[in-house]
Order: C-alpha cells, then sequence, then structure tokens
C-alpha cells in the first residue's frame, strides 16, 4: 500500500510540474481545451446551413411561391390559348417566361426529395408526400418538360415540323390533366404557406426570408428577359 501511495504521489508531482507550478490539478490539457471550445464555437455544417435557409419550413415556402409564379403564368398561357391566332406571341412570349421559375420549383422539390431519400432527420421526420402523389410526380415532370422542349424546339424550327407541333399539343393536354390534380392536392398548402411567408412573423422565425425573395425575382426576371431576348424571333414566328 506504501508502495502504490508513494507512486502515485510521484506521478502526481511529476504531472504539476509539466504543468507548472502554479496550475491547477484539474486543469484541462491544452489540446481538449481547445478541441471544447471549438466543437462550442463551430456549429456543424448542416445546423449552419439550416439557421441560413430556413430548414424544411425554408424550402416549403420557397416551393409554395414558385408555386404562385407558375400558378399565374399558367393562367395567363391558358387564356391565349382559348385565343390563340389573335395571341400567338404573348402564347410563346409567356411559355419562355414559365421556363426558369419551372427550373425553380423542380429545384426546390428535388432538393427536398434528396434531403429526404438520403436520410435528412429534418425531412424524414417531416415525411414524403402522398403516395398516389409521389407515382404522378414523374408524369408530371416529364410531360412539364416536353412541353416547354418541344415549344422552345418549335420556336427554333418556324412552321417546319408538324410533328414537334402534334408533341407539343398532346404533351400539353397530359400536363394540363395531371396539373389540375396536383392543384386541387396541393393549393391549401401553398396558400396557407404563401401567406404566412407574407407576414412579418413568419418572416422573423423562418430564417432566409431575402435569399427566398431574390431567387423567386431572378427566376422571373430571367424568364422575362429571355423572353425579350428572343422577341424577334417571336415576331417572325407569329408573322408566317
Amino acid at each position: 500500500m506504501e508502495t502504490t501511495s508513494l507512486r502515485t504521489d510521484r506521478a502526481g508531482k511529476i504531472a504539476l510540474r509539466r504543468r507548472g507550478p502554479h496550475a491547477s490539478p484539474h486543469a484541462q490539457p491544452v489540446g481538449a481545451r481547445a478541441a471544447t471550445r471549438g466543437s462550442r464555437t463551430r456549429p456543424e455544417p448542416r445546423l449552419a446551413r439550416r439557421r441560413r435557409t430556413g430548414g424544411t419550413e425554408g424550402n416549403e415556402i420557397l416551393t409554395s411561391a414558385a408555386a404562385v409564379v407558375l400558378i399565374v403564368l399558367l393562367v395567363a398561357e391558358g387564356i391565349t390559348i382559348v385565343h390563340m391566332r389573335g395571341l400567338l406571341s404573348a402564347h410563346m412570349f409567356i411559355g419562355l417566361v414559365l421556363i426558369p421559375p419551372v427550373l425553380l420549383k423542380l429545384g426546390s422539390t428535388g432538393y427536398r426529395m434528396v434531403s429526404y431519400y438520403s436520410g435528412s432527420r429534418a425531412y424524414r421526420i417531416k415525411g414524403p408526400p402522398a403516395m398516389p402523389l409521389r407515382l404522378m410526380a414523374p408524369l408530371l415532370v416529364g410531360s412539364m418538360i416536353a412541353v416547354l422542349v418541344s415549344g422552345v424546339l418549335l420556336l427554333a424550327a418556324g412552321h417546319k415540323s408538324g410533328a414537334l407541333l402534334t408533341i407539343h399539343k398532346l404533351s400539353f393536354i397530359v400536363f394540363g390533366v395531371l396539373l389540375a390534380v396536383h392543384l386541387l392536392a396541393y393549393i391549401p398548402r401553398v396558400v396557407r404557406s404563401a401567406r404566412a411567408n407574407w407576414g412579418a412573423a413568419r418572416r422573423q422565425a423562418v430564417p432566409g426570408a431575402g435569399a427566398r425573395a431574390i431567387l423567386v425575382a431572378a427566376a422571373v426576371g430571367g424568364g422575362v428577359a429571355l423572353a425579350l431576348a428572343l422577341l424577334p424571333t417571336i415576331g417572325a414566328y407569329g408573322g408566317h
């Protein structure tokens, strides 16, 4: 017993001597203190990103804002279809404006999907859409892309391709039916999210409102810029 206590006492004295004569016997090593301080001051990357963007709520608000823009533009596009002969140029102009907002909507919903299936805890807790809507989503996205791509190709080819025109019409019919079902399922959530985001309290509670507004404005502005850049082409197509 005496030998053991003597060794322990010597080891303690050696440790104190290495730390200095005034060091506390309970002080942490320098490396441990630095690691503890670093863990307190540096948040995890995912947590920091969630604080900047608003996490799942921010993603839902962005998706709803993009959906509101798309609904307005699609209603205007539908009006041009009713009077296609007189509003053909307007139809093509609005179709070009639609492209960046559609990409924004696909980006926000795609991010949610990837986050959910990659195991993100926040998106797992929020849960996936209903199974029928998940099964319908690829058809909706595919028909929407077919409408936009065939429309752009028609604009580039002029009146030379009847096959492209047929594809454009058929894909638009499929897209219209699927979109109606999609809106019936999601319009209440879109309205709630849009109203909540426009409230001052929600903007303060969910970070990233400025970034979301910039993304939506950039999508709309980019679409208008694209349509204006191709305005001579639109005029030449409508003049034939």
